[in-house]
């Protein structure tokens, strides 16, 4: 969608909150996925994507495009009501699938053979929460750095830094040893 148009949408909604249906139908897959993705139980996404829905309508008359698009602002109240969730039960659950693993292995230069793919997804497993959502947000959410640093409150080349370390660190965790 152009940004002209989501723009549209979303004074429109901001003038007359009824008509933030546009804006929930546009990106409610998107977000559904994401939050499916780190919860792993439909009920519980369920409700948090209507949570997350809810907060973006109620922080609608403030909210202010400021060059990203808007669903960057949502997957930002996603991320948070997902932390809050997880704080509550002091847990943490990150979970990357095989076939998600898959299109990683491009980056980091692994062949797609199972044990590299088996080596990856340990890897993975290794690195701190706050790094393993940079590389969730950039190869299985498909956002951009600026997206990114949007979502995580970082700028645009803080994100690209960030994770480009992650990346280094990975190489490292998958480098023979000698």
């Amino acid at each position: 969608m152009e940004r002209s148009t989501e723009e549209a949408l979303i004074r429109a909604a901001q003038a007359e909150p009824e008509r933030f249906a546009p804006l929930y139908e546009l990106h409610f897959a998107a977000i559904f996925r994401f939050i499916l993705r780190r919860a792993n139980d439909r009920e519980l996404t369920n409700d948090l994507t209507q949570q997350t829905f809810l907060k973006a309508l109620l922080a609608l008359p403030g909210y202010e495009p400021r060059g990203y698009p808007f669903k960057a602002f949502l997957y930002r109240i996603a991320l948070n009501e997902l932390k809050m969730y997880w704080r509550k039960r002091k847990e943490v659950n990150i979970d990357m699938s095989y076939a998600e693993v898959r299109g990683l292995s491009e980056e980091i230069g692994l062949e797609e053979r199972d044990a590299d793919m088996q080596r990856l997804a340990h890897a993975l497993s290794r690195l701190q929460e706050d790094k393993a959502r940079l590389i969730e947000l950039r190869y299985m959410d498909g956002l951009s750095f600026a997206e990114m640093g949007q979502v995580l409150g970082l700028g645009e080349d803080a994100a690209k830094m960030r994770t480009h370390r992650v990346l280094a660190t990975l190489r490292t965790y998958l480098s023979p040893r000698v």
